[in-house]
């Protein structure tokens, strides 16, 4: 007798079995970077601080790829994004060349992930690598070495774009922050969304939030039974405000993206 298999929704979600629907897993760091007004989950949100607000560019631009270490030769970098609100994610594969910038084939107007393609000859990159907006000049993503640990090699950004032409169910989010000794710390997390960003970039609604704390939970899960739906174009991340400067920080969240024509009129 044939064995039979119980079919799992979100299995087949992940394995790309339903038609039109697509699983999405974002997280980011800010290492060290969480401070005491608002900060965005990304990796350039750092103890300097460098940046704390993440910026998208004003409108389609072409990205410079480029590493601050001209020894990131030899190795591709592919990355994900929009070309445009009212298109589907697509991707491209950037041959980096060290400190010489080289420039994406399209124009984006958000990149929402980049990893590092490792090859037998570079199996790791080493210095921090950017994709920065022509016009704009704003480092829309970036993958970073952490101080006395392997390179990440890829983007570490609590942030995602959604086309128009899907609609992101938010199935559940977390955050956490690392702080085991000294004085106690705290955090509020905000998911903020930006519903209209192909009119503009910089407005973004509270939707959701998580609080933890270093002397009891410093870790938490927010998942929703009735998913949460943002109609595309929307961006999507999430931001910290902690009670104490440079805080390390972590978040991400899980979205299914449905595509219009699949939605139950």
């Amino acid at each position: 007798m044939a064995k039979q298999y119980t079919r799992n929704y979100f299995t087949d979600l992940a394995l790309g079995n339903i038609q039109g629907h697509y699983s999405v897993n974002k997280f980011g760091s800010a290492p060290s970077g969480a401070q005491i007004t608002a900060t965005d989950i990304w990796s350039r949100a750092n103890a300097t601080p460098t940046q704390q607000i993440w910026l998208a560019p004003t409108a389609a631009r072409v990205h410079a790829i480029v590493s601050s270490d001209a020894l990131d030769t030899g190795f591709n970098v592919k990355l994900w994004g929009l070309k445009t609100w009212d298109t589907a994610e697509t991707s491209e594969t950037v041959a980096l060349t060290g400190q010489v910038p080289v420039n994406t084939v399209n124009s984006y107007v958000i990149i929402h992930r980049m990893k590092v393609i490792p090859t037998a000859a570079k199996p790791v990159a080493v210095g921090t690598i950017t994709a920065t907006a022509a016009v704009d000049n704003t480092v829309t993503a970036l993958i970073i070495p952490p101080a006395g640990e392997p390179h990440d090699g890829q983007t570490g950004m609590a942030i995602y774009g959604v086309p128009s032409t899907q609609t992101a169910l938010l199935h559940s989010w977390y955050a956490q922050i690392d702080k085991a000794t000294g004085v106690a710390a705290s955090c509020d997390f905000r998911l903020r969304v930006n519903e209209n960003p192909n009119i503009q970039t910089t407005g973004f609604l509270r939707k959701s939030d998580i609080s933890v704390q270093s002397t009891g939970t410093n870790s938490k899960d927010r998942a929703f039974i009735i998913p949460q739906r943002y109609e595309g174009p929307c961006i999507i991340k999430i931001q910290a405000i902690a009670s104490t400067a440079d805080l390390d920080a972590e978040a991400g969240f899980a979205l299914e993206l449905v595509d219009h024509e699949r939605l139950i009129p």
